[in-house]
């Protein structure tokens, strides 16, 4: 065997070398790529679940117990309360819009596709349609919540032709 022949066979041989270490290199990023869709599957199913495990929880509260039922229904039509009661009223509707909040700013950072403000938006708009939730509102949005999640539920308020959408609940009278 002659020089020319060894050099050609070297020349096959890391040839080879190199179209298997693509074909790896093409197997590990098609393998690296499935796994990164299926962490963002779950990931926005954890998230989906989070979301409404916020909401759950919130709406636990009310169908839990008669005395916060009756505390929330008080609070919306803008009746007295003790300061106990308001700092109670306050707490359950800062509950509320955290998770609204939470979930816009999750929508706006691309990481949740579900537009929660928009779905749930016959129940806040009722909340702050009402006197009580009005007067927290006002007192609350622009010191407690981001400004675009402001900007944005006023704009929803804004863009409702008169300013609440009605969905049935029970008379606190």
């Amino acid at each position: 065997m002659n020089w020319d022949a060894i050099g050609a066979i070297g020349d096959f041989v890391g040839g080879l070398g190199v179209v298997l270490s693509l074909v790896y290199i093409a197997f590990q990023i098609r393998q690296n790529s499935r796994q990164i869709d299926q962490n963002s599957r779950q990931l926005e199913a954890s998230m989906f679940h989070a979301s409404g495990e916020g909401f759950n929880h919130w709406w636990s509260l009310l169908v839990s117990d008669q005395a916060v039922a009756d505390l929330w229904l008080r609070g919306i039509a803008g009746k007295d309360l003790t300061p106990p009661e308001t700092m109670q009223f306050r707490s359950l509707a800062m509950m509320l819009f955290t998770t609204l909040e939470s979930n816009f700013h999750l929508r706006r950072i691309g990481a949740h596709n579900r537009d929660t403000l928009s779905i749930s938006k016959p129940s806040w708009v009722n909340f702050l349609s009402s006197p009580g939730g009005s007067a927290w509102w006002q007192r609350e949005a622009r010191r407690s919540f981001m400004p675009e999640f402001v900007d944005a539920v006023e704009a929803l308020i804004h863009e409702t032709t008169d300013g609440r959408e009605a969905i049935d609940e029970p008379s606190s009278e």
